[in-house]
């Protein structure tokens, strides 16, 4: 081996021996880079954790003394003047008798039929509602529930199951509770909940009620336990809500982003409170006891202004309409989402434009349009609005909410499929929500003192239809009430009036 191929293996040695060196250091380097990230992220887990638990001590002294009795004040109402007990129906004008020309032998007149009258329909027998299953105990830490046909698995801890109210002073039973919360592993169910709402695609509301239905199954029967869970929970996933005392019944009230009807409220500095959890819309709450102090991280109010129509499981019901146009009779069976009606029935009442902006299920779409549609072969526009008014006339039969219900109460679209009567907003709501999807024509919905109309945005109007400008289109009035009323004809009372409000639809 001669002298330079030793210098180059000796070269290549002491390079592999410093590569070695350095790859060693590099490693270690790593290694020590590593500890030394996890070390801050623990730090910054413990710091976090000494942060939370200093809020909640915080927030349960306060609880402990800051209580002051505040009343609760009658719901607002949406619709406050008297709706009509009975819908009119259109008595057309005979047409004109020619006269006879001279020296003719005068014809006899013919006898004009009475205006037609759609009685309303035979109600159907109301499907029950799809039956809940008990929770299923899979471990001794770990429940599932059925919500809407979905399986929620959550962890729990006995403690929640085990909590009973006692009968000591109540603000210092409440900061207990609070403590008590506090010191379990809340925030792996806080996360597993929440978790469910997103990957569902929730509203605001359908989460809130997945988290009642979890307390439920947490407490059964316990209102009042129910109510300091749900309180508990709601306020760690960043809800803002006040808890109170009256007696020896908890109750809850939450903030909400739009106004809620027909509930009863409270007001605590600047920020209002409805009883929309309670079941009987707070009527029975009258004054009561809460907390001065706020909780130390800002909460949001609930956000009521979409509801979600596709996280339920479908569960399929029907309903046979039947309505008269041009002198045919039309019939079908349409099947509609039993499931999603359930869940609609518990919407708290919100603004108008919630129910006018809400699409009816997929099942409901895909039969319902097809049979629509096969009547609408070959119309013009107008005449496929024209048809579609007709239809929402008189295959429903109508009575007011209070008839009905004894209150105040909007449908949405799918609602009107599954009760057997609606009056004029539910009507509103189903005729736009059929002539956006079926005509592609903007709509509008139309307030008027005790009444709620709809109008279209034609391609082409007539001299004597009657219309409403709003933000520079001219909508034609269109009045699914007004029973045998085309385009263009508003009901009388109302004929002559300004709506209080047009109510835009996306």
């Amino acid at each position: 081996m001669n002298t330079g191929v030793r210098r180059l293996l000796g070269f290549c040695a002491l390079f592999l021996l410093s590569v070695t060196a350095r790859h060693g250091d590099a490693a270690d380097d790593f290694e020590a880079f590593k500890r030394q990230q996890m070390q801050g992220v623990q730090q910054i887990k413990q710091e976090f954790q000494e942060y939370k638990e200093k809020q909640d001590k915080e927030f349960a002294d306060f609880l402990k003394s800051q209580w002051s009795e505040f009343d609760t004040y009658r719901g607002k109402e949406r619709i406050k003047e008297p709706k009509p007990k009975r819908v009119p129906v259109v008595v057309l004008p005979p047409p004109p008798v020619p006269k006879p020309a001279p020296g003719s032998k005068p014809q006899p007149v013919p006898v004009t039929p009475p205006p037609v009258v759609y009685a309303p329909i035979v109600p159907a027998v109301l499907p029950p509602p799809p039956p809940q299953p008990k929770p299923i105990p899979l471990a001794g830490d770990m429940l599932e529930i059925e919500f809407f046909g979905n399986m929620v698995r959550f962890h729990f801890d006995q403690k929640w199951k085990d909590y009973r109210l006692s009968e000591g002073a109540k603000p210092e039973v409440m900061s207990a509770f609070w403590t008590m919360m506090s010191g379990t592993s809340y925030d792996v169910t806080v996360k597993e909940i929440n978790d469910n709402s997103h990957t569902l695609k929730m509203d605001d509301w359908a989460g809130v009620t997945l988290w009642r239905s979890v307390v439920q199954a947490l407490q059964p029967g316990r209102r009042s336990e129910q109510n300091l869970l749900l309180w508990y929970f709601l306020t760690k996933s960043g809800y803002d809500v006040r808890l109170g005392y009256a007696g020896s019944d908890v109750h809850l009230f939450v903030a909400m982003k739009q106004p809620v009807y027909s509930t009863k409220f409270t007001k605590v500095g600047n920020q209002v409170y409805y009883a929309v959890l309670a079941p009987d819309h707070g009527d029975s709450i009258r004054s009561f006891y809460t907390y001065d102090a706020s909780y130390p991280e800002k909460l949001r109010a609930m956000d009521v202004q979409t509801a979600a129509t596709g996280f339920t499981r479908t569960v399929s019901a029907s309903r046979t309409l039947s309505f008269e146009y041009k002198g045919r009779q039309i019939k079908f069976t349409v099947p509609y989402d039993r499931r999603l009606v359930e869940y609609f029935d518990t919407f708290p009442q919100s603004d108008f434009d919630l129910y006018f902006d809400t699409d009816g299920s997929s099942l409901l779409k895909k039969s319902l349009f097809p049979d629509l549609q096969k009547y609408m072969t070959g119309m013009s526009p107008e005449e496929k609005v024209e048809f579609l008014l007709a239809f929402v006339q008189k295959a429903f039969a109508y009575k007011t909410d209070n008839d009905q219900f004894g209150r105040e109460r909007y449908f949405f679209v799918e609602e009107s499929m599954y009760f057997p009567y609606n009056d004029c907003e539910d009507r509103a709501i189903m005729f736009t929500w059929l002539v956006r999807e079926l005509v592609g024509l903007k709509t509008v919905g139309l307030l008027y003192p005790g009444h709620m109309s709809a109008a279209v945005a034609l391609p082409h109007t007539k001299p004597d239809y009657s219309t409403v400008g709003y933000k520079g289109v001219q909508y034609v009035i269109a009045d699914p009430t007004y029973i045998g009323a085309p385009v263009g004809m508003p009901m009388p009372f109302y004929a002559k009036l300004k709506p209080s409000k047009v109510v835009e639809i996306r």
